[in-house]
């Protein structure tokens, strides 16, 4: 009954438009003065606690990779040399969007860094060459979904602290599946621009010379996913450490494009601060929620009731995959996932389910949630970086989520595509 209450402070704080972040503190506090009834400064105490964690200090370095990046000139130089190599393809510069996203995902770690990094210049560049720019907009948050899931990635690194599992074996699980999402979205673009449903212009190959030409003038931005990842791959570094080597890497690179301004600096390190204090408060504030969750022992209530209709795995994945759905729809990902983690691993852990083939279909199944509306945070920002309504791409990032949920289906019931990697280069966990 406690927690009920709690639930229906938060949810009704959250539907009268009061940022998420606030609504769970707002009924965290509830709790503690009105419920519990233990001193208040239990919650400054347990949000403190929630984010002294070392390897927390990965989603900042990954952050401020990503908006290095972004100034450095690196996410132009990746996108013309993904056009250089399939922009001769049926879907033209669609394709070239999913393959820069795949790219850009291996160092930003970050959808929406992603949708901000690259979706000025490609939403440009396809309306140029002829395609709808909602089309061009929606095609790029589509993609953008990629990012956090092919390694690094900053939710990967939330959902392991959270779940208490390897943060190196999570990064290797989500390559095969990323691949996998870039193809089942290169294969939507093929049957849009061979059925005609979507005016798609290619660019003629312009051969290998010209491949060859471009790649020497983007080799190392597209370089850094291959370094940062080999580096974690090999145990040079940490999944913590290797977030230092993606920023010291991004900075380097940006200066000796000289696209990179000493200048520039002092303000992204503010941005990336700004960005870097509202996740740490989620996470904090989640903390709060994770305790008060657990001593109303609401995971057990909820392990036991779904157990007691079946210990099937299969379709515990199912209902699990429907209900992160719905809260991936109207919650934004880190609360999302930081609201659901302790309620399902009781459950995953009853049934056999490893928790990093749990983890990659968990932030699969968020990250299909920013391009779903009413939440869908990719479309909001979308609608600024490539000034179109919300309405209208909307509409065209709709039918986006067909693919992606394949792919979803497709990690879920086969964790091999997950765990495989990891087994081979960790051995088992």
């Amino acid at each position: 009954m406690n927690s009920l209450i709690v639930l229906a402070v938060f949810l009704g704080l959250f539907f009268f438009r009061m940022p998420v972040c606030m609504s769970m503190g707002i009924a965290s506090l509830v709790y503690i003065l009105f419920i519990a009834e233990v001193p208040i400064k239990l919650l400054p105490q347990m949000m403190g606690h929630g984010i002294e964690n070392f390897t927390l200090l990965a989603v900042p370095f990954f952050l401020l990779a990503g908006n290095l990046m972004n100034a450095g000139g690196m996410s132009g130089r990746i996108f013309r040399f993904a056009s250089s190599i399939v922009g001769s393809l049926k879907g033209g510069l669609a394709q070239v969007v999913v393959i820069a996203s795949i790219i850009f995902g291996g160092i930003s770690g970050s959808a929406l860094a992603d949708c901000a990094g690259l979706g000025v210049i490609q939403t440009k560049a396809m309306t140029e060459a002829g395609y709808s720019r909602n089309f061009s907009a929606a095609i790029t948050v589509a993609a953008s979904t990629i990012a956090p899931i092919i390694p690094p990635s900053i939710v990967m690194v939330i959902y392991a602290v959270a779940a208490d599992t390897s943060i190196a074996r999570m990064f290797i699980g989500g390559i095969i599946p990323g691949l996998i999402m870039g193809g089942t979205l290169m294969v939507m673009n093929y049957w849009y621009a061979t059925t005609g449903r979507k005016v798609c212009p290619t660019e003629p190959f312009q051969g290998v010379s010209h491949v060859l030409k471009v790649f020497k003038g983007s080799f190392w931005a597209v370089l850094s996913p291959v370094v940062i990842i080999a580096g974690m791959v090999g145990g040079m570094v940490t999944p913590t450490e290797a977030s230092v080597l993606a920023v010291f890497y991004c900075l380097v690179v940006g200066l000796m494009y000289r696209e990179l301004k000493l200048k520039d600096i002092p303000k992204i390190l503010v941005d990336t601060m700004k960005q870097t204090v509202v996740i740490m408060f989620i996470i904090g504030i989640a903390t709060v929620i994770s305790w008060i969750i657990t001593k109303e022992r609401v995971p057990a209530i909820v392990a036991d009731s779904i157990l007691s209709l079946t210990r099937d795995k299969y379709l515990i994945l199912l209902l699990i995959n429907v209900f992160l759905f719905i809260v991936g729809c109207i919650i934004e990902t880190i609360p999302a996932m930081l609201l659901v983690i302790p309620v399902l691993l009781p459950i995953i852990d009853a049934v056999g389910i490893d928790r990093v083939h749990f983890g990659v279909v968990l932030c699969v199944n968020m990250m299909i949630g920013i391009i779903t509306p009413p939440m869908g945070i990719g479309l909001y920002v979308m609608t600024a970086v490539a000034n179109v309504k919300l309405e209208e791409i909307t509409k065209e990032a709709i039918p986006f989520i067909i693919p992606l949920t394949v792919a979803l289906i497709m990690i879920t019931y086969i964790p091999q595509i997950v765990l495989f990697l990891p087994n081979l280069i960790m051995g088992k966990g």
